[in-house]
């Protein structure tokens, strides 16, 4: 049975409990666990070690190099069998949901199967995966409470491709399951290989974020335990 409580417990254990699936899965090869830590007066994260490295995909140089910079600091929850690297971390004032920066990062470069294109010709799931890569295109679902500006900046938005000025409206934040799933289904699942129907059970929900203007745009939809 669960134990978690505050918000943060819920979601450190949602990542926890997943982490241990993906691991189980194949489809995880290397990760950060997450810990919780005090940031300020009654400001607490849940992130990684080597989260204080994500202002590195922040800064304007080439994909390649920003890739490369994240891959050797470490700055990953996850890393993923096609070097795909994840980043998951929250922010909390109490109980209160501040920031989540929830990123998903390609591999540039295929280069772990040129070198030794034998090796992967025996690993039927990495070359099943690997085969369907076509561009690197990160993405990222951030969410911030006090920078949020109708229309303009939706608290909860998507960013593909680290584009300026790009925030898709989303629903609610985002718990590291809806996040995960969202990676998984979309990039790695295939015809025969089914992860999503192993993952834990949807256990915790964020409210709506989502302003009535925002509404009226294009936007994304988050399930949640009301539907």
């Amino acid at each position: 049975m669960s134990r978690a409580s505050s918000p943060r417990d819920k979601v450190r254990e949602d990542l926890e409990q997943l982490t241990a699936e993906l691991i189980g899965l194949g489809l995880v090869d290397d990760q950060n666990f997450p810990a919780t830590k005090q940031v300020g007066n009654g400001l607490w994260e849940v992130s990684f070690k080597g989260a204080e490295n994500i202002c590195l995909a922040m800064v304007d140089s080439d994909y390649d190099l920003i890739y490369k910079e994240l891959f050797e600091s470490r700055s990953f929850s996850l890393k993923l069998i096609d070097g795909g690297l994840l980043q998951l971390s929250y922010r909390f004032e109490g109980d209160v949901l501040l920031k989540h920066r929830l990123a998903y990062y390609p591999s540039p470069s295929l280069r772990p199967f040129q070198e030794d294109p034998e090796l992967y010709m025996r690993e039927e799931l990495y070359m099943e995966i690997v085969s369907r890569r076509v561009v690197p295109f990160p993405l990222r679902f951030d969410y911030d409470l006090k920078a949020a500006k109708d229309m303009a900046h939706p608290s909860c938005h998507l960013t593909l491709g680290d584009i300026e000025g790009c925030r898709i409206p989303v629903h609610s934040p985002l718990m590291p399951r809806q996040f995960l799933e969202f990676i998984v289904r979309n990039f790695y699942q295939t015809e025969k290989f089914d992860f999503i129907s192993g993952f834990p059970k949807h256990r915790y929900f964020f409210d709506a974020s989502i302003t009535v203007n925002e509404k009226n745009l294009i936007h994304l939809a988050v399930p949640s335990n009301l539907l």
